[in-house]
């Protein structure tokens, strides 16, 4: 009976340790599955672009996970021109989906790849591709643009369409032709092509919504045609502004220290969504990040200096003329120390610099504590190019325990000017040397000096002055190269290049190191 007693307790913590070992195997697949869905990118490539007439065209997108996550995603993938649907394809086992036509008329088209999503991933829409179709013998291809002014508007006012008509690799010549102005597929006037590439409408028809717009190039004998991308335009109440909404997402909401984290911000507004302007600034609690110009609605700020720990980050957008302002919700930004078990680390921003020669530039050293880490750190450099100096201020930093960053600004400087010593010079002197060419000289002199008086002849008395300008000439000669060292300050001049210079961080207990790329030109 106890034997079997204690063949179950031996299987029972063979079964624990082998579920432990199994889930610590399993943690990343388990963590991804509880953390929801994950983001995904979505890129876009056409083949070939750009197309003639009839010829098929093959669209391909690519579907993969961010940095750091797990799995391929699966679901379908719609390929659009503007809002209008192409095809769809269905992911293979790589991510991938294809699809391909033959059907485009002449013209140009943005085109997107939106993925839909799975139960692991949220859906992403990749940047535009804009498509050229053209009919062969039309040997010039041409782009056209179009801007909206004012947008947004208020219903009654007038709003101005210009199209500019432009292309290939420089300034368009004699243009002919017409533009057309689209209200979605609904046509709402035909305007000739100045010379110039320039076609303008103006309406003041348009009713409270959200409009997508497009102007479309009809092409000439020797220009290909082309279409615009879609412009949203937005037709406000008079008097009032557009509520809005804005969002907040991270690219890598759990961290390593050091690596790069992009917050993405989306501002709507408005019937159907619309594209409102102005700024976004990014907020970690109430301290400033950085700020960012919307466009199309989305704005981005990217940091690599965010500190250990865990970040409440926000975007508020500033409002304009027809939007109001709002604030995103909270993103909780996770900054994790790092793996190596270090009681610090060392961070240089920015991590390269330039500098000409003969001057000199800074860069802020931040000394990042963990773990109630409170010894003093000293900075040193290693690695300098030859002729150039660094300094730190302060020199040393003290953590106190709290695992606050700290921070120190680095300067390097360039063509620094060296102290030349005889030791210095292709020979070299020591002081016994010195001093004994001193006494050998002097007594030289004076020897020949008293053998001149003990000689007494007239026709020696020129001997005599000869050698007592020659033992003070000696003599001079022998205490300045003393007094002065045989010294001199020169300018020497920093060669040109990049070096990798390391800076240490040194205390009682560990040293630290990071690198700064300098480049002297």
């Amino acid at each position: 009976m106890r034997s079997r007693r204690n063949v179950s307790v031996v299987t029972r913590r063979a079964s624990l340790a082998l579920v432990g070992f199994l889930m610590a195997l399993g943690s990343p697949v388990l963590a991804a599955g509880f953390a929801g869905q994950q983001i995904s990118v979505t890129s876009l490539t056409i083949n070939p672009n750009p197309g003639t007439l009839g010829q098929t065209v093959t669209f391909t997108a690519k579907v993969t996970a961010t940095s750091g996550l797990q799995g391929i995603p699966t679901g379908t993938v719609t390929f659009n021109n503007g809002s209008t649907q192409l095809g769809m394809a269905t992911l293979d086992a790589t991510g991938v989906g294809t699809y391909a036509t033959s059907s485009l008329p002449l013209g140009q088209y943005p085109i997107t790849a939106v993925y839909s999503g799975d139960t692991n991933f949220a859906g992403s829409t990749s940047s535009v591709v804009v498509l050229n179709i053209f009919q062969q013998g039309q040997d010039t291809p041409t782009s056209t643009s179009l801007t909206i002014a004012p947008d947004p508007a208020q219903m009654g006012q007038t709003v101005t369409f210009s199209a500019r008509v432009g292309g290939g690799t420089g300034v368009l010549g004699q243009v002919s032709g017409t533009v057309t102005f689209y209200n979605g597929s609904t046509q709402m006037a035909t305007i000739a092509v100045e010379t110039s590439g320039l076609a303008t409408y103006s309406s003041s028809s348009f009713d409270v919504g959200t409009y997508s717009m497009t102007a479309a190039y009809s092409g000439d004998a020797k220009y290909q045609p082309s279409t615009s991308p879609p412009v949203t335009l937005q037709i406000n109440p008079v008097g009032t502004l557009t509520p809005t909404t804005t969002t907040l997402t991270s690219s890598n909401p759990n961290a390593d220290f050091g690596s790069t984290v992009t917050f993405f911000a989306r501002v709507s507004g408005g019937l159907g969504g619309s594209y409102p302007t102005g700024t976004i600034t990014f907020l970690d609690g109430t301290t400033t990040l950085g700020t960012g110009t919307l466009s199309y609605g989305n704005a981005s700020y990217s940091t690599t200096t965010l500190s250990p720990g865990t970040h409440s980050i926000t975007a508020q957008y500033s409002g304009d003329a027809d939007f109001q302002p709002s604030t995103s919700n909270v993103v909780t930004q996770v900054v994790n120390y790092n793996s190596s078990g270090a009681s610090y680390i060392l961070f240089v921003n920015p991590s390269a610099l330039t500098l000409s020669q003969g001057s000199s530039g800074t860069v802020t050293i931040t000394v990042s504590p963990a773990g109630g880490f409170n010894q003093q750190i000293s900075l040193t450099c290693n690695g300098l190019p030859i002729y150039t100096k660094c300094s730190f201020s302060p020199s040393s930093v003290s953590p106190d325990g709290s695992n606050s960053p700290m921070t120190s600004t680095m300067t390097i400087t360039t063509n620094v000017s060296a102290l030349l010593r005889p030791g210095s010079l292709p020979f070299r002197r020591s002081l016994p040397t010195e001093l004994a060419t001193i006494l050998s000289t002097t007594l030289f002199g004076v020897f020949g000096i008293a053998a001149a008086k003990r000689n007494g002849r007239p026709g020696k008395r020129r001997l005599t002055r000869a050698g007592l300008f020659l033992a003070g000439i000696c003599l001079l000669m022998s205490v300045w190269f003393v007094a002065c060292g045989g010294s001199s300050t020169t300018k020497h001049v920093t060669p040109t290049g990049t070096s990798t210079v390391t800076v240490v961080g040194s205390s009682s207990s560990q040293g630290q190191s990071t690198t700064l790329s300098l480049t002297v030109q």
